[in-house]
Formats: C-alpha cells, sequence, structure tokens
C-alpha cells in the first residue's frame, strides 16, 4: 500500500504564524497604498492653474473686468491691477488657507 504513505505536514502554529505574517504584510501594503493614493490626490493643482491660466486668457481679450474675485471650492482667485515701478502689472492669485498653498501669476502691461 503505498499510496496511504504519511505526508509530512504542518502544524496548527506553523500555519497560524504563517497566516498572521500574511495579515501583516497585506495590512501594511495596504496602509503604504492608501497614503500614496491621498498623497497623489491632495497634491494635484492642475485645476487651480488652468483656472488662472483661463482668467489670464479672459483678461487679455476682455472679457472679465479688474478686480475680480471668485471662489473655486476651497480656493480663493483675485485678478487685481497694481503698479510696480511705473508699469501696470496684472496680479493673478490663487489661495488655499486650509493648505496654506498660493499660487501668483503676472501679467505686465504695455
Amino acid at each position: 500500500m503505498a499510496v496511504l504513505k504519511k505526508i509530512k505536514g504542518s502544524t496548527l502554529m506553523e500555519t497560524l504564524v504563517a497566516t498572521i505574517l500574511i495579515v501583516i504584510i497585506f495590512m501594511v501594503s495596504s496602509l503604504l497604498m492608501n497614503n500614496l493614493l491621498f498623497t497623489s490626490i491632495n497634491s494635484r493643482n492642475d485645476g487651480i492653474k488652468e483656472n488662472l491660466r483661463v482668467l489670464k486668457y479672459q483678461f487679455s481679450h476682455g472679457e472679465i473686468e479688474l478686480p475680480f474675485y471668485e471662489k473655486r471650492g476651497l480656493w480663493e482667485v483675485s485678478v487685481e491691477k497694481r503698479m510696480e515701478n511705473g508699469i501696470s502689472v496684472i496680479y493673478l492669485k490663487a489661495t488655499n488657507n486650509d493648505r496654506n498653498k498660493s499660487f501668483i501669476d503676472k501679467l505686465i502691461l504695455n
């Protein structure tokens, strides 16, 4: 009866330790992926930068009047005209007070 040979198996303790190690590795990798995804989503600023480019285009084509103020979600956007050394400069500024971030773009008028 060669079919009924005894097959070496693992003990219950070895199985539990292996299962716990697999669960711990899965939890750590899951937390790491969650942190990477959260950081990636929060660091995206493409939408507000595109909005500043649109406002710059609209101002250069006379579609908005100054001063211009707008709130987009968490961002406060302003377009203002200032004088610097006798030159008219248009400041386009987007500020997010929750994250302490701001973007400033300048447009020099002739």
